[in-house]
């Protein structure tokens, strides 16, 4: 966890790049990098948020992620994280 969090903070911690640049950056990617970036995103928020044992350090961090973890859960994001599958078993009789 710990590994993560610290590759994560430092790509989006960048003080180089504002947030306005990074979401700029993000629309010249493909849909599927962007949706990989979102899936890992709310995978770190749903797991920091549910995580029983932290470093001290990262206490705020864990907070934050709580606090984001309740919003996506009132809009429903945190049922089905990522792509979801073509059911392959459903077939057409002609």
């Amino acid at each position: 966890m710990e590994k993560l969090h610290k590759a994560i903070a430092k790509g989006l911690g960048h003080s180089e790049i504002s947030p306005a640049t990074l979401a700029y950056k993000m629309l010249k990617e493909s849909r599927y990098v962007n949706e990989s970036f979102l899936q890992y995103a709310i995978n770190y928020i749903v797991i920091m948020a549910n995580e029983p044992v932290i470093p001290f350090y990262l206490k705020s961090v864990q907070d934050e992620c709580k606090i984001i973890y309740t919003c996506l859960q009132e809009l429903g994001l945190t049922d089905t994280v990522g792509r979801e599958g073509i059911d392959k078993t459903e077939f057409t009789v002609v």
